[in-house]
C-alpha cells in the first residue's frame, strides 16, 4: 500500500486531470509524463515511508548519444551552476541523462508542494535543454 502523501498526491493530479501512474507501491513510486515547450519529461515522484520527504527525478528528456557522453559531465557543471533546485547528473547505470530535486514535505499541505516541485524541475529543464543541446552539438 503506498504512503499517504503519494495517495494524496496522485488525487490531487487527477484533480488537475493529470494522470500519474503507481510504478513501484512498495517504494511509494508515481510517474508522470509532462509535455514541455522544448522536449518531454518523465518525472518519478518518491515518497518517504514516513510522508515527510519526497525526490523527484526527471529522466528521459535528452537522447544522448554515446559519442557524446564525455561532454555531459561538462554540460551538468554548467547547468547546476546556472539553476537552482534541480541538480543534474549523467545516470551511467541507466544511459540517461536525469535532474533530481529532494524536498520535504508536510502531509496537510503535499499535495501542493509536490506540485510545486514538479512545476519547478519542469520549467529549469525546458529552459535547460536548448542549452545541453548547444553545448552537445557547437
Amino acid at each position: 500500500m503506498a504512503c499517504q502523501s503519494a495517495e494524496i498526491f496522485k488525487t490531487f493530479l487527477e484533480s488537475k486531470d493529470l494522470e500519474a501512474t503507481m510504478v513501484d507501491d512498495e517504494h511509494n513510486v508515481l510517474r508522470i509524463g509532462v509535455g514541455l515547450n522544448n522536449t518531454q519529461l518523465a518525472i518519478y515522484f518518491q515518497f518517504g515511508d514516513d510522508d515527510a520527504d519526497v525526490h523527484l527525478e526527471g529522466r528521459q528528456f535528452a537522447q544522448i548519444p554515446k559519442d557524446q557522453i564525455e561532454k555531459i559531465y561538462k554540460i551538468c557543471n554548467s547547468i547546476n551552476d546556472a539553476f537552482r533546485f534541480t541538480k543534474f547528473v549523467w545516470d551511467e547505470d541507466a544511459d540517461d541523462l536525469c535532474c533530481r530535486i529532494d524536498g520535504v514535505i508536510q502531509l496537510d499541505s503535499c499535495a501542493e508542494e509536490v506540485f510545486e516541485l514538479m512545476a519547478r524541475m519542469a520549467s529549469i529543464v525546458d529552459e535547460a535543454y536548448p542549452r545541453i543541446m548547444k553545448a552537445l552539438w557547437a
